[in-house]
């Protein structure tokens, strides 16, 4: 029979040194036992992580966290059946292990890993598959998601009740157009005080699918607003331009932008707006000003067409058709 190891009662130099010797997986293993055990972790190794990453599949919260030195370290935490929340599976180097969580809650767990890798935020949530409730109360508590992405498998009623409990605590939001059945419901989307809101239509060739109108981009509230293969007309974006010109339309936006396999005619977009064509040799850095989470940080626009706001401000249409599809996008420099 061994002796067990009185490991947390050595001196403080002499625990920096083991924890400064222990892998990854070790120190998150440890730091499950108490709440000593935490604080020891956490102070006396120094973890630092380039981003953690959660994937909510099925009733499971997959978290993959990669270290500054790009060591990738997976956990994988089962939400039901009851006796499974009992355990951690963790894999890294192609080696699974499995600890007991020692009665603390999903929750608790989550945070623990947070605290003890220094973590302040989530890189990306990602919603696959998902159609329960369990994981939202989980992830609501965390301090904060830069991005959450869903995807085509969620339903409709799942991805309201996620965002009207996760809306709060991220400013990027992706995801796909399919679930769309009730328009008010992608109205609140628009809605939500987003740094960007990014739709994607799965079925292109639907003709049901969600067309924007005039009122849903006035009532969108994101800087920026990335629309891909969903439909609106040129006539609506014309109207939308000019509203914009006289200071009536979201005054957050920084750039909007629209990729459709439908044609867009320069001269039906383009009416009435006094538009200005610049040369080819002209190019400006969009940069975005005041938002420090923004994934469209920095971009050279060449040439273009400027439109003038009624304070002043100067914003460029820049339209692009290339392999049947048209791109679209409208910078505000602000």
């Amino acid at each position: 029979m061994t002796t067990p190891f009185p490991l947390l009662r050595l001196p403080r130099l002499a625990l920096i040194h083991v924890f400064q010797q222990m892998e990854l997986i070790d120190v998150i293993a440890l730091s499950v036992l108490s709440n000593r055990a935490r604080i020891l972790s956490k102070t006396s190794c120094g973890l630092s992580v380039t981003s953690i990453n959660i994937a909510a599949i099925n009733h499971s919260l997959n978290l993959d966290i990669v270290l500054s030195d790009d060591k990738k370290l997976q956990i994988l935490l089962c939400l039901i059946p009851a006796n499974y929340k009992e355990f951690v599976v963790v894999s890294v180097d192609n080696k699974t292990v499995i600890w007991r969580t020692l009665g603390l809650s999903t929750t608790e767990c989550v945070h623990r890993i947070l605290d003890v890798t220094n973590c302040e935020s989530i890189q990306e949530l990602k919603f696959y598959e998902t159609d329960s409730f369990d994981e939202l109360p989980i992830l609501a508590t965390l301090p904060h998601i830069e991005q959450i992405y869903i995807s085509r498998d969620c339903n409709e009623v799942f991805v309201h009740k996620m965002l009207e409990m996760l809306s709060k605590v991220t400013s990027n939001i992706d995801m796909c157009q399919d679930w769309f059945r009730n328009l008010e419901q992608f109205q609140k989307v628009l809605m939500l005080n987003m740094n960007s809101i990014t739709i994607y239509a799965m079925n292109l060739r639907d003709p049901t699918r969600v067309r924007l109108s005039l009122d849903d981009l006035l009532i969108s509230n994101a800087v920026h607003l990335h629309l891909y293969d969903v439909m609106i007309s040129v006539k609506t974006l014309n109207r939308f331009f000019k509203l914009w010109m006289r200071k009536k339309s979201n005054p957050r936006l920084e750039h909007l932008k629209f990729l459709t396999m439908e044609e867009v005619s320069p001269d039906v977009l383009l009416k009435g707006l006094n538009a200005i064509e610049m040369p080819q040799t002209t190019t400006r850095t969009f940069r975005v000003s005041d938002h420090t989470n923004s994934r469209c940080r920095e971009k050279v626009v060449t040439g273009g067409l400027d439109v003038m706001r009624s304070d002043g401000t100067r914003a460029t249409v820049a339209i692009e058709a290339k392999a049947g599809t048209t791109i679209l996008d409208f910078y505000v420099w602000m």
